[in-house]
């Protein structure tokens, strides 16, 4: 693929060629199926190093398709922000937010609960796998619900993407993806954040999200 330090080095030459690739993919709606390649790195987590549930994989990309990514990024986090869409309580990979928003909001919470005499109770649930089991189909009618004017461009975006797996100077053979979000990419993290935040509308309780980790927060006048 191009190396960064090309496209750095070449901006002035180059930079018209890279932007009508941006535009055409946005006004037609479709993503070259050079740029849905990826080579997944597995990234040690915790736990024993022989479970291949004890990594996480790294999708690395072409550096235009990131260039592609930020711009569609850039217009898409506009709008959600501009419209308030976003859950409010949502503290992961938001700008401005962070995992001290998420505790001052739940510590604030119980505090107030508890000052009203209430009994407080609260269950933390961790998604298995969350970012890699995304159901594209679903993903895209949500993002449609919440009137992204890219739901074409990320239908083409997300459908028949490949990856080999690089490990230990080792290639797989190259694997269709058919669900879930390109971790390591700039778009991966807000496109889940856009397939979970109808969430609380599940639960009759107070959510609080941090990603993929969420806090149930119930109460009552009787303990039982």
């Amino acid at each position: 693929g191009i190396k960064p330090k090309f496209l750095k080095d070449g901006a002035e030459v180059i930079k018209g060629t890279i932007t009508h690739i941006v535009n055409l993919s946005i006004e037609t709606g479709t993503v070259p199926e050079e740029l849905k390649s990826a080579i997944v790195k597995p990234l040690y987590k915790k736990n024993s190093r022989l479970e291949v549930g004890n990594y996480r994989p790294v999708s690395l990309l072409c550096i235009v398709s990131k260039i592609l990514e930020r711009a569609v990024f850039v217009q898409v986090q506009k709008y959600l922000n501009d419209n308030n869409i976003l859950y409010e309580f949502q503290s992961g990979f938001r700008k401005s937010y962070s995992t001290d928003t998420c505790l001052i909001n739940l510590m604030d919470h119980i505090r107030m609960l508890v000052s009203k005499g209430k009994y407080v109770g609260m269950v933390l649930l961790d998604l298995q796998k969350a970012f890699d089991t995304v159901d594209h189909e679903i993903l895209c009618k949500k993002l449609e619900g919440m009137g992204i004017d890219f739901t074409e461009w990320f239908k083409s975006y997300l459908g028949g993407r490949q990856q080999v797996v690089v490990a230990n100077e080792t290639t797989s053979e190259p694997g269709i993806v058919s669900c879930g979000v390109p971790q390591g990419s700039i778009l991966g993290p807000l496109l889940f954040l856009c397939y979970v935040n109808d969430m609380p509308i599940s639960v009759k309780c107070k959510l609080l999200l941090y990603a993929d980790d969420s806090a149930l927060i119930v109460s009552g006048s009787d303990p039982r």
